[in-house]
């Protein structure tokens, strides 16, 4: 009998605490669980906001992403994090966006070992895998996709998009050609695992000397690239080598680790931000571009109508790599 009455009491206890909880503080906390039951880890939340439509209501939390981030780069790169919601109409229930983070991440790695083979250590790849996603596994994920594709292969369909930037070093129509053949080979590894169809992202080449000591630190050249490249200087390219000619043998001199450890840290939102803000992408690597390619299959051009402005190609022979931008 005692049992039950102090049961009883401590009910009563949670519930009256209960009540005392904001219903945004309830929110945050049905969010926090949602999160943790579903990645098993604690979450940082920020931004927890109450939205409302003609009959949907909920929570929104702009920002979302694992406690263990904290102290790394990732905590200070928005590629990274997520968004959280907590849906109030058929009680709370939560919900949120950061599993296309590790879906995301698990398409850099997918490519990453073709990448690191074909161009060296120094690559970033930023993929965005748009769309719903069933999984956080890329192959798994796009298996799944590709059987849905062939029932609707005139469809739309969210590609494959981002960036893949190679820091390297272009000085002459030989090293132009060398990057032109890697880029094929690595379009023939994404046809080969079903995975080009659904791509439409870029490809950049930006001097590797952007990562020296002396230039990291040289913020009047950087202004001075910036200023003479939006200007479309007739004689960009002479001045451009003229400036970064100074960083080679700082660069040459910085241990190869390092310049490997220094890609690594680089925000991968200022490089792609899939919210169409890229402000931070002339800070690194706008002014010092060497080649520029898209790529853009045949399917993701048909399905948005771009015909016009991007010509039809297999990618069956090297010369379908062609580059927008040569500054070298």
């Amino acid at each position: 009998m005692k049992k039950i009455k102090l049961l009883s009491i401590l009910g009563m206890i949670i519930l009256l605490f209960t009540g005392c909880l904001s219903e945004s503080d309830r929110a945050e906390r049905v969010l926090q669980k949602h999160l943790k039951d579903r990645y098993g880890e604690e979450f940082v939340i920020y931004g927890m906001g109450k939205r409302a439509g003609n009959v949907r209501r909920w929570y929104e939390a702009a920002v979302v992403y694992p406690k263990s981030y904290i102290g790394t780069r990732k905590e200070n790169d928005s590629y990274y994090w997520g968004k959280g919601f907590v849906e109030l109409n058929n009680g709370m229930k939560g919900g949120d966006t950061y599993g296309g983070v590790l879906l995301n991440e698990s398409a850099n790695e997918f490519y990453g070992k073709k990448l690191k083979e074909l161009f060296g250590e120094n690559y970033l790849a930023v993929l965005d895998v748009g769309g719903y996603y069933e999984y956080t596994d890329f192959e798994k994920e796009m298996n799944k996709r590709k059987k849905s594709y062939e029932k609707s292969p005139n469809g739309m369909f969210p590609p494959i998009s981002g960036g893949i930037y190679i820091f390297g070093r272009v000085e002459n129509d030989k090293d132009r050609e060398w990057y032109r053949k890697q880029i094929y080979e690595f379009i023939q590894f994404m046809k080969e695992t079903g995975t080009f169809e659904y791509v439409a992202l870029w490809i950049v080449i930006a001097d590797e000397r952007v990562l020296s000591d002396e230039f990291i630190v040289n913020n009047e050249d950087k202004e001075k690239l910036v200023e003479i490249y939006n200007k479309k200087d007739k004689d960009f390219r002479e001045q451009r080598a003229k400036i970064m000619k100074k960083y080679t043998k700082s660069y040459d001199e910085t241990l190869e680790e390092n310049i490997r450890k220094r890609t690594e840290n680089i925000l991968k939102s200022h490089l792609y931000n899939p919210n169409g803000n890229n402000v931070g992408f002339a800070k690194l690597t706008y002014y010092n571009e060497l080649l520029v390619t898209p790529l853009y299959s045949k399917k993701y051009i048909k399905s948005q109508y771009l015909e016009d402005n991007y010509r039809l190609k297999d990618y069956d022979k090297e010369k379908d790599v062609e580059f927008t931008e040569e500054f070298y």
